[in-house]
């Protein structure tokens, strides 16, 4: 959940029309405040929206209106009225930003492989292992040597994986394959009904840092498991423990 500081912050800043935005390089972008979270800016320039990491905002200048509060400030209590002064001219404020939250994440450093991250953030690496493709009668499926991973994870409410996927790779090519231990090998199991291909679970995608997501499972039964890449047989493997 966003911290109250800095959500009275952005909640302030976008009744305003933002004019400049300062990078801390020192260029300056024209253009017209739009929205902000937690990790971009996002600002109107030539009517299309560019997004800006937080990290690299030192400031955004407004054309009219006042600055934003100080984030550790109390509400000012109601002022009197006072009669009406004459318009004074526009004034130019400019508003520095906080420091962007920092987040205790480790990132891959190499694209493909998936990763298990534990309770402190560090990344436990999968089994890496090929499939094969088999068939038994009109049944296709794929097999990987050795009945069990030797990674072994605890079952939990929610579990989180972590990968990096290379330059055009889209996360959502990634699928999650329960796997039967079988003669000694496991195997991807066949759907059932009129169900075309091998069993697959659910999980939720959700992006991390650059080219760095997260792919968070929840209620995974005890059994075996790989994560595979669409169009690949490289697995990625693991088992879950009760």
């Amino acid at each position: 959940m966003m911290p109250r500081a800095i959500a009275l912050f952005f909640v302030t800043l976008l009744a305003a029309q933002a004019d400049t935005l300062v990078l801390k390089d020192g260029t300056k972008v024209q253009g017209r405040w739009w929205s902000a979270d937690v990790d971009q800016i996002h600002f109107l320039v030539d009517n299309q929206l560019q997004h800006y990491a937080r990290s690299q905002v030192s400031s955004v200048t407004f054309g009219e209106g006042a600055a934003a509060p100080p984030l550790d400030a109390a509400p000012a209590p109601a002022a009197p009225a006072a009669p009406k002064a004459a318009a004074a001219p526009a004034e130019t404020r400019t508003v520095t930003l906080p420091p962007a939250p920092v987040r205790n994440f480790r990132e891959p450093e190499e694209a493909g492989p998936v990763y298990f991250r534990n309770d402190s953030g560090d990344l436990v690496a999968l089994e890496r292992n090929r499939a094969a493709e088999q068939s038994r009668g009109s049944t296709q499926y794929w097999e990987m040597p050795n009945a069990r991973s030797p990674v072994r994870l605890k079952t939990a409410p929610e579990m989180t994986f972590v990968v990096r996927v290379a330059p055009g790779v889209d996360p959502a090519s990634y699928s999650l394959y329960p796997m039967a231990s079988e003669n000694g090998a496991r195997r991807t199991e066949a759907g059932r009904g009129r169900k075309t291909g091998p069993v697959t679970r659910p999980f939720t995608i959700a992006r991390l840092h650059d080219a760095t997501y997260t792919l968070t499972v929840k209620d995974l039964a005890a059994g075996e498991y790989s994560f595979s890449p669409s169009g690949s047989n490289d697995a990625y493997c693991f088992g879950v423990d009760p």
